[in-house]
């Protein structure tokens, strides 16, 4: 199997690590210079793990032979699969594919990474979109246990199926979506951002505080933590690309507080938030003990609405859910922690609030897919 990947960024790179150390394959990547730059950093990061001890002789060779770096979309020509991972930049996609399906046979799969962009836009003008479909791997790529698939109406059964064995291969577990649903994981843990800010603003407290009292519901990163990690500056260019519009209210209120702090000096990327709302805020000494309530009430009432209308598998799409935001628990648990009278008095104060179609009670549905 010949895969070609395009972009070798942040995300591209992890992309490649991971697929490079789980399939038998051969890769040549496009990058539009210093490829042979990243041919050396590659040979030194594949010697330093032999050294190591990570990786036997043959595997060292195995995988030193697998790979070429290029700056010429041509080399891509007899892959069978090309990946895309550049930036959230709908247009270059549209290039990028609409060049590489000129060069690649008409049989090679055509997957994107994208993170928010319609698909249905990336592949509208590539010949016999059967082979086409979007690939979406969450960051950091190695430890997330899900990916998501999204397909178009034309994509095929055999693109699907190939698209799944990949994933498997690599050791991670997929959700299928498609239509107006597609990467509805991302878009949920955007909006989960979105309504941590809400709730800040909603309980008067400051984002370290919320980040506290959200500790038993999030071991591992909060939503604060998680905007941190991404950056302030991606998080709030492509929150808008997402399809689904009830969710856009929420969205543009998290935009226009992200893009508050960003015009107040905050950094655009990684790691720079936490360190501004520090210096920032002070505590507010406000009780915020419904926190946990008002987070899992959006949550439950989100999932539902695409538990009923995505198509995805049910107990597929709830372990990515608790899996992708990081929950301490199964998302039905948190539903019959607090109950139907409880979530649903959550989202009227919400809804009451900020009229946003997010917090339009679905509780009709809850306990269809909750108990």
């Amino acid at each position: 199997m010949k895969i070609g990947l395009i972009g070798y960024g942040k995300m591209g790179k992890d992309i490649f690590t991971l697929l490079s150390g789980s399939l038998n394959a051969e890769f040549v990547i496009y990058v539009r210079h210093d490829a042979q730059a990243d041919t050396d950093a590659v040979m030194k990061a594949l010697a330093r793990q032999h050294r190591r001890k990570l990786m036997t002789q043959e595997q060292l060779l195995r995988r030193q032979n697998a790979f070429r770096f290029t700056e010429s979309l041509h080399e891509l020509a007899d892959c069978e699969i090309i990946l895309e991972t550049v930036t959230e930049n709908p247009e270059l996609k549209q290039e990028i594919f609409r060049e590489t399906a000129g060069i690649v046979s008409e049989n090679c799969l055509l997957l994107t990474n994208t993170s928010s962009l319609d698909i249905r836009g990336i592949f509208s003008e590539i010949p016999r979109k059967e082979r086409c479909a979007g690939m979406h791997f969450f960051y950091p790529v190695r430890l997330s246990e899900f990916a998501e698939i999204s397909l178009l109406p034309e994509t095929s059964g055999q693109t699907r199926t190939a698209a799944q064995q990949i994933l498997t291969d690599c050791g991670k577990k997929s959700v299928i979506f498609s239509g107006d649903y597609q990467v509805w994981l991302n878009q949920i843990l955007s909006c989960m951002i979105s309504h941590a800010l809400v709730l800040c603003d909603l309980f008067q407290i400051s984002v370290r505080e919320l980040s506290a009292a959200w500790e038993p519901l999030f071991p591992m990163a909060d939503p604060f933590v998680m905007l941190d990690s991404i950056g302030l500056g991606l998080l709030a260019e492509n929150q808008m690309h997402f399809c689904l519009s009830r969710n856009h209210a929420l969205l543009e209120s998290g935009c226009r507080t992200m893009q508050k702090w960003l015009d107040s000096g905050c950094g655009t990327g990684t790691h720079c938030f936490l360190d501004f709302i520090a210096q920032r805020e002070q505590p507010t000494g406000n009780p915020c003990q419904e926190a946990e309530l008002y987070m899992t009430a959006f949550l439950l009432n989100e999932t539902a609405a695409a538990l009923s209308e995505s198509g995805a598998d049910s107990q597929q799409l709830l372990a990515a859910v608790s899996s992708t935001l990081g929950l301490a628990a199964p998302l039905p648990e948190y539903y019959h922690k607090y109950g139907t009278e409880a979530v649903s008095a959550a989202l009227g104060r919400l809804y009451q609030k900020t009229g946003f179609a997010s917090y339009q009670n679905r509780n009709s549905l809850f306990q269809l897919y909750y108990n």
